[in-house]
């Protein structure tokens, strides 16, 4: 595919260098320190609820390997559905005669985005996944961010809903916790849907304030926002797919360390930890941890010990084991794309 007219460098040159930079900065001074500052807020918790380290270990070296096995595996379920609906929005959005890639390259793409998101402040992440896919497939970037947008928007409504499913299973434990919760829920949603309507009612006058370079940018990430929501229904149901993944993830951590835990704790558990990734730690680390613990003993009968296991598991596969094979993906897309890109450059100048 052509690069936009406004980009002054091929998709393929473009990323030979782009990624390595990149890379440099979400493994950066800063990130590393707030890692470590994240890493000393854990400590204070361990030591300010008195959670038992050594009891903890052996809960965690005690619970059933297949069950986290299964775990694993099914919670990298969840990117192939999370490509596929970006595949998706991205068709919606594609100008007439442009291809879009598969859903294999697509979820890689959402994979390395969560690698950055862990790694870095701020979400650098969604903003890293449109950067690849306007260098690598010569795609607009403010078109892509505008996809990134619908899918968050998507999201949320999600997990406001199956928040509302779960809570009246939650309340005879007498705890308005969950309804702080759901509140946060529930302000996200309209956040997003005032954004939206803003961006829609407001369009016009705003494209004639700016400058001729930045209206025109404007102009691409409305139409990747917007244009997303065709095709709802599909759209709706790959999420769906995605978010039951990770609460199957949960249940079966949950099963195996043998605790006894209702359903619809497992549910809002899982959710409250993606609302509580959005905090600007890298990956949430800190508040992902001290929120979802405590809500399991609040909401349980667990112990601070036995839900320190919990949170331990759960985030070595949805934390420490995206780290890991974000970057090993991200090794394994520059041995093999360096060699492509010359091949296609050579074959330019023939």
């Amino acid at each position: 595919m052509a690069p936009l007219p406004q980009e002054d460098h091929s998709p393929q040159d473009g990323a030979a260098s782009a990624q390595p930079s990149i890379l440099r900065r979400v493994l950066s001074l800063p990130a590393i320190i707030s890692l470590v500052l994240a890493a000393l807020f854990l400590v204070f918790i361990v030591t300010r609820f008195d959670i038992d380290l050594s009891a903890t270990w052996d809960r965690v070296t005690g619970s059933n390997p297949w069950y986290l096995a299964l775990a694993f595996v099914v919670h990298y379920t969840t990117f192939l559905f999370r490509g596929a609906r970006w595949r998706l929005l991205l068709q919606n959005t594609a100008a007439a005669g442009d291809s879009v890639p598969g859903v294999l390259y697509c979820s890689q793409l959402v994979l390395l985005g969560w690698f950055a998101n862990s790694v870095g402040w701020l979400r650098l992440g969604d903003a890293y996944r449109a950067y690849l896919y306007r260098d690598e497939q010569g795609g607009s970037f403010s078109r892509t961010i505008g996809t990134i947008l619908a899918e968050r928007a998507m999201d949320t409504v999600l997990v406001a809903l199956l928040m509302l499913a779960a809570v009246p299973f939650l309340l005879d434990r007498g705890n308005s916790v969950t309804w702080v919760v759901l509140g946060l829920a529930v302000s996200l949603v309209v956040g997003l849907a005032v954004i939206l309507v803003a961006m829609t009612w407001a369009k016009g006058l705003l494209v004639r304030r700016m400058p001729a370079w930045l209206a025109v940018r404007y102009e691409r990430f409305h139409q990747g926002t917007m244009g997303s929501f065709q095709r709802l229904p599909m759209a709706t149901v790959l999420g769906l797919l995605g978010w039951a993944a990770e609460i199957a993830r949960m249940y079966l951590v949950v099963q195996a360390l043998g605790f006894d835990i209702n359903f619809a704790l497992v549910v809002f558990l899982t959710l409250a930890n993606s609302l509580l990734s959005l905090a600007p730690t890298p990956g949430g680390v800190g508040a992902v941890e001290s929120g979802v613990g405590g809500l399991a003993v609040r909401l349980s009968s667990l112990s601070a010990t036995a839900a320190a296991a919990l949170v331990l598991i759960d985030r070595a596969i949805t934390y420490l084991s995206v780290i890991v094979l974000g970057v090993a993906l991200f090794v394994v897309r520059q041995a093999l794309w360096r060699p492509r890109t010359a091949d296609l450059n050579q074959a330019e100048n023939i």
